[in-house]
């Protein structure tokens, strides 16, 4: 009688695990620590924020000498750029928010320019840190 229950027990575990869908199957899409697309940018506006500050920070670290991957950039874009708009976003979950931002500014001469930035949000302690602002050899829209 005892290798009966043992057997439907056994089945009936069987029959659970084919049945129930398993996490992986329903977390296909979400890869943990991975990059993904962040959609609607160009009416998300914390994104288009985002992509402000990142023109704002690189503006403010070149006039106070500090500027980061900026000094081996031509003299041109040494002067303060102006943000336009940001074209294309994705994001990664660490402590916080990492976001890899291609961003357009327009350079004092009026020509417009790529740049790509990385800046982590952590909201929780009200910060952003710009990681990288560095222009795009072959502007990509």
């Amino acid at each position: 009688m005892s290798q009966v229950y043992l057997k439907l027990s056994l089945l009936g575990l069987l029959v659970v695990a084919v049945v129930t869908p398993s996490a992986n199957a329903i977390r296909k899409f979400v890869v943990l620590g991975g990059k993904s697309d962040v959609p609607n940018v160009q009416t998300n506006m914390e994104v288009q924020e985002l992509g402000r500050y990142c023109v704002e920070q690189f503006n403010l670290h070149e006039q106070s000498g500090k500027g980061n991957v900026a000094s081996s950039i031509d003299r041109a874009v040494l002067n303060p750029l102006t943000f336009s708009r940001v074209v294309s976003a994705q994001q990664q979950v660490v402590a916080g928010l990492k976001y890899y931002l291609r961003i357009e500014v327009t350079q004092p001469d009026g020509t417009n320019r790529m740049f790509d930035s990385v800046v982590v949000v952590q909201p929780w302690l009200h910060s952003k840190t710009l990681l990288g602002f560095t222009p795009v050899a072959t502007p990509i829209y």
